[in-house]
């Protein structure tokens, strides 16, 4: 994963550019974030609304689409949208709407974007 310099600059251009967007207000971190889960929620909105975090997204994007589960061999739609956000739950400063937009978009996509 990047250093926190890295993610401070990810957070930094993904709130910019959301809040242009008018799709984030604006929220203190909170001790107990889960910096993979803020990241995931950041990268994966800022690519719904045509952005790209680039390369320093890809380890976010792809913890985020690890999070994988199966039901009698075969992949568990219901099961794995579910994972993926209470993984997105541990991110405690993005609202609940943004983390469920998020997840209502990825969360049941086998393979990320």
């Amino acid at each position: 994963m990047q250093g926190g310099h890295t993610m401070k600059t990810i957070l930094g251009m993904l709130l910019a550019s959301s809040l242009l967007a008018g799709q984030f207000i604006s929220a203190p971190a909170h001790a107990d974030d889960n910096e993979d889960a803020c990241g995931a929620v950041l990268c994966l909105a800022g690519l719904m609304n045509g952005g790209s975090g680039g390369s320093d997204c890809s380890q976010y994007e792809a913890n985020y689409f690890s999070i994988v589960k199966y039901h009698h061999g075969h992949f568990d739609l219901s099961g794995t949208s579910s994972a993926r956000g209470d993984f997105l739950s541990q991110c405690k400063s993005v609202g609940g709407d943004q983390k469920s937009s998020v997840n209502s978009k990825y969360g049941g996509v086998e393979k990320g974007p």
